[in-house]
């Protein structure tokens, strides 16, 4: 049973049995009672329950391994729907003996619509201004082929 549902029944069986306990004349009528249960009952729910969105959202957040750039950083944190990707590229990676490059940062975005994509602005970097990253099990599938793994 879900959890609206409990709350629901739990708010209407609580009404009943006090309207069932109360010998007051003066009490209202029993629709009203549960009119008002019925109400308060859906408002907790909206208050208590997550939204569809945020209930499939894939946690984007983390460390990963990209083999386009072996050993190079590959970070993103969350920031509501909002990612920052930082990382750094080496050449060719960033093992011993890799000449490594500066370090840049990105920003994208996580669209309610679709939550298992990240928009990301590669613009900085000379690519794609919203080139999208698709979840695929344990990492980000990228356009190109290009899979990073999360740690």
């Amino acid at each position: 049973m879900k959890v609206s549902s409990l709350l629901l029944l739990s708010g209407v069986v609580g009404v009943n049995s006090w309207s069932l306990n109360n010998k007051s004349s003066n009490r209202p009528p029993l629709s009203h009672q549960l009119q008002k249960a019925t109400a308060a009952t859906a408002l907790a729910t909206s208050l208590l329950l997550p939204t569809t969105s945020v209930v499939n959202a894939i946690d984007f957040s983390g460390s990963y391994s990209d083999p386009g750039h072996p050993s190079c950083a590959r970070v993103i944190k969350m920031e509501g729907s909002t990612a920052v990707i930082s990382g750094v590229d080496g050449n060719p990676g960033c093992g011993v003996g890799s000449v490594q490059g500066a370090e840049w940062k990105l920003t994208g975005r996580v669209d309610e619509k679709d939550a298992n994509e990240i928009f990301v602005d590669f613009s900085s970097k000379g690519g794609p201004k919203d080139l999208v990253g698709k979840w695929d099990e344990n990492g980000i599938r990228w356009p190109d082929g290009n899979k990073w793994t999360r740690q």
